[in-house]
């Protein structure tokens, strides 16, 4: 019997990169008292890094787990 796959490698990578993003930017926005129009742009840039991010990561932890599981 084979292995089973871990949790993470089943969660889809472009809705957990949507959902980081949001949180982060979020985050940032709220911690932000005083939050101008450039400050919003930048607090979804960062958020949106950190998706892009998370995606990355992701996909090298599943090709290692694909690199191994062979």
């Amino acid at each position: 019997m084979g292995a089973r796959t871990p949790w993470w490698y089943r969660i889809p990578t472009k809705p957990l990169g949507i959902v980081i993003t949001c949180v982060v930017a979020i985050a940032i926005i709220v911690s932000t008292p005083d939050i101008a129009t450039g400050g919003i742009v930048a607090a979804v840039l960062a958020g949106g890094c950190a998706g892009l991010l998370t995606q990355f990561i992701q996909g090298v932890a599943q090709a290692r787990h694909d690199a191994r599981s062979r």
